[in-house]
């Protein structure tokens, strides 16, 4: 390993649930997908599960899971999403760091993160030290080890925050150049000056600490790294590979360690086929004859430090003025709206730190009169928050730390403080401050962690902080003329959000008028026990009334109401909740229900009624997916009756009105799904059909053609030696290209490769004149072509 190369990405996305829910909510501007986290999944996340590596005649030649190869942060507010939303990339990730392990001599390529993203020297000693502690904890839950690094977030660093993550038994960090100060060679007394991005990046360093431990720093370098986030270099692997290779010194004497370290979601998702790009890069190297890849743990096993280094004490990878980007308007911007102020990051930090330390003290008081050790419960919390606030989960944790036998109220209490204390750290998330307005959704999501921990601060120390949190924002004056301050901004993008218990018993009407789980069960928050005594979909109208019992999982708060919901469309929606009335009294509210008015039974029974406008936009989203189907199936009805009428109109030549000829080309296009979903038998009455459309929906039909393709690839897998399911995925390709489907061919592509073990054995069989294998070597030949993959 005297020639290695490492590359770091820095896998991560902010916190993005509702705070009160603990889901994300729908997103417009990540359309068509529901939401960020999903749109970054799907182009960078995933890929990098299965990145391609093509032949010279552009056919796949080889998927590689790039998380096996690289080193990667292991950020917990992502891998969290990722294990409830997309289980298949989470697994993914969590085997690459395990299959790592044996190509780097037992280390593995995650490293740990900081639990959710805090600008660590601007944080309390109390916060970093949670920081630290909950994203090992975190680590070790999901990997199954200790993590040997951990991931500063922005690499904001200073000394306390390295002495905490060495006290957790972290080995190593990573920096940024420009943030070291001073080296010698260890042993020796003179000091030489590195600042400005001069410390020699391809060696480890030893930090000594004011405790008396010690981290070691790999400072990445910054060249290489600047020209793949923000130059060309993923346009070509060969030539990132490249790169790399000649930033090694010519007349070396020692091991040295090339290696950089980016935002992950440049492979894939800032820049396209950047996972492709990286896959090759990482082959190249492998196949190079004097350079090997590694990960930072083994390097630094096999070459601990022979020079130490004093680090540039609060200094960040993305502000040049140190961590001003998260204070003030230091200049630094993300270079979208150049001419933009961030005066707004002032009072939004000062808010944010007014609530924290308003909230510290009484906190800690409080909580010492419930448990043993107050710093210990609050480190062992995440406990809680990894298994998403299970039963036994916190029946354990109060039998760990308990001062004594807690009645129910004080149980409740201490789960509301930690829950508190935990959204003070997420109010405290970085990207709250980097982005170019308040009005943007980093900013949003700060302030909406900062209303659910006054929220709970009310409830559990009685503490109103809002009028103060309101008033200082006033003096956040956006860019955006839609507001005038972040006051504004919190008054729409927050207080709207909020959801009390009742909320949450409304929306559990909602959701099972629609036979839909709550976001707020979904997630784990909270348990919702629905008793829908009464239902009805008579005449076209939905409603449902009965109680529903609400308990939020992470704060032990309960409560039981009586519910209704009724929908008649999208525009006319009447949800009401209130106290428990009895049997009698509901019998009464359901008579009125399916009366003359029933929107008018609704508000004249319940203390607090929603209707349309005031519906969340995932609640809108979340009906409007359910019901939209209908809408197809009414206008193919509609044809149907019709149909005979426009026969007489072509019989006769009478030509069709707009409306009619809109109807023809839905019933028609509805044909053409119905052919997709049956593997498209009767390829030339498919295509006939498709030259007789004037604008079919392309890209529903595509999506339809997809999800064909990857059943017939799954059956084909699951059938070896079936030739039917592979001849089928030939006749959906060709008819989908025909008819200019656009098809993603993801999954087919994966499950195609796996299957070139079982075409060897056939082709054996097949030499043999075996006519059922020569069918199915056949079959797959002509499959793989279809689907862009090599055979062998």
């Amino acid at each position: 390993m005297d020639r290695a190369v490492c590359i770091h990405g820095h896998f991560y996305q902010p916190p993005r649930e509702n705070p009160w829910i603990g889901e994300v909510e729908v997103q417009r501007s990540a359309a068509p997908y529901h939401d960020w986290n999903e749109r970054v999944t799907a182009e960078c996340y995933e890929p990098n599960t299965a990145a391609r590596l093509l032949d010279p005649d552009g056919l796949i030649a080889e998927v590689m899971n790039t998380y096996s190869r690289i080193s990667f942060t292991a950020a917990p507010t992502l891998l969290a999403w990722l294990e409830q939303h997309r289980p298949s990339v989470y697994t993914a990730i969590v085997e690459a760091d395990r299959e790592s392990r044996k190509c780097y001599a037992g280390h593995g390529s995650a490293i740990a993160c900081c639990y959710n993203h805090i600008i660590m020297p601007l944080a309390t000693r109390e916060e970093k030290r949670v920081q630290v502690v909950w994203g090992v904890r975190d680590f070790r839950a999901r990997f199954g080890r200790e993590p040997e690094g951990i991931w500063l977030p922005e690499t904001a660093v200073d000394l306390e925050s390295l002495d905490l993550a060495a006290e957790a038994g972290i080995r190593f960090t990573i920096l940024a150049p420009h943030q070291a100060a001073k080296v010698r060679r260890i042993g020796t007394e003179a000091w030489t000056d590195v600042s400005g991005g001069r410390v020699e990046t391809r060696m480890p360093y030893l930090c000594r600490l004011p405790s008396g431990r010690s981290i070691a720093v790999f400072f990445y370098d910054g060249g290489i790294a600047h020209d793949i986030a923000f130059g060309d270099l993923l346009n070509d692997g060969r030539r990132f590979a490249g790169r790399l290779l000649d930033a090694f010194s010519s007349g070396r004497d020692r091991p040295e360690l090339v290696h950089i370290a980016t935002d992950a979601e440049t492979y894939g998702h800032h820049k396209k086929f950047g996972d492709m790009a990286l896959a090759c890069c990482l082959r190249t190297i492998e196949r190079s004859r004097d350079t090997s890849l590694t990960v930072y743990g083994e390097y630094l096993a096999a070459h601990p430090p022979t020079h130490e280094v004093i680090v540039r004490e609060r200094t960040s990878w993305s502000c040049v003025h140190g961590v001003e980007r998260w204070l003030q308007a230091c200049g630094c911007h993300s270079g979208t709206h150049p001419g933009w102020s961030q005066a707004w990051r002032e009072p939004l930090r000062e808010a944010v730190v007014r609530v924290r330390d308003a909230i510290a003290p009484r906190a800690a008081e409080v909580l010492a009169t419930l448990v043993r050790d107050p710093a210990a419960a609050r480190e062992d919390a995440v406990g809680l928050v990894l298994a998403r606030w299970s039963d036994e989960a916190v029946t354990a944790f109060f039998s760990r730390h308990a001062l004594r036998d807690l009645s129910p109220g004080e149980r409740r209490r201490a789960l509301g403080l930690l829950e508190m204390e935990r959204q003070v750290m997420l109010m405290q998330t970085s990207c709250g401050w980097f982005f170019d307005d308040i009005t943007e959704p980093g900013s949003v999501q700060v302030m909406r962690h900062a209303g659910r921990a006054m929220d709970l601060a009310r409830q559990t120390l009685g503490l109103d902080l809002e009028a103060a949190f309101i008033d200082t924002l006033r003096r956040a004056r956006t860019n955006d003329p839609e507001y005038a301050t972040g006051a504004n901004v919190y008054e729409a993008g927050v207080r709207p959000r909020a959801f009390d218990p009742a909320r949450i018993g409304s929306g559990a009407a909602l959701y099972a008028l629609f036979d839909l789980e709550p976001p707020a069960v979904a997630s784990g928050m909270y348990a919702v026990d629905g008793d829908w005594r009464y239902r009805s979909d008579a005449g076209g109208r939905r409603r449902i009334l009965g109680t529903v019992r609400v308990r939020s999982r992470a704060t032990g708060e309960e409560a039981l109401f009586d519910a209704v919901a009724l929908f008649s469309g999208m525009d006319q929606v009447a949800v009401g909740v209130r106290e428990p009335g009895g049997e009698e009294a509901l019998r009464a509210v359901w008579e009125g229900v399916m009366g003359a008015d029933p929107a008018g039974a609704v508000s004249a029974s319940f203390a607090r009624v929603y209707t349309a406008p005031d519906l969340s936009n995932e609640e809108r989203w979340a009906i409007a997916r359910r019901i939209a189907p209908g809408i197809g199936r009414a206008i193919c009805a509609v044809y149907r009756d019709a149909s005979p009428l426009l026969s007489v109109l072509e019989d006769l030549g009478i030509p069709e009105t707009g409306g009619t000829a809109l109807l023809r080309e839905h019933a028609s296009s509805e044909r053409l799904r119905s052919l997709i979903e049956t593997g498209c038998p009767d390829p030339d009455g498919f295509q006939a059909l498709v030259r007789g459309l004037g604008a079919p929906d392309l890209v529903s039909l595509g999506e339809a053609a997809s999800r064909r393709i990857e059943a017939s690839a799954r059956a084909a897998a699951a059938r070896p030696g079936d030739p039917v399911p592979l001849e089928e995925i030939v006749r959906m390709v060709g008819c989908a290209k025909g008819a200019g489907l656009p098809l993603t061919l993801w999954e087919g592509q994966n499950l195609c490769i796996e299957m070139r073990n079982n075409y060897a054995l056939m082709q054996e069989r097949a030499g043999r004149g075996e006519g059922d294998a020569q069918r199915w070597t056949e079959a797959f030949r002509r499959a793989a072509t279809c689907l862009g993959v090599r055979v062998a």
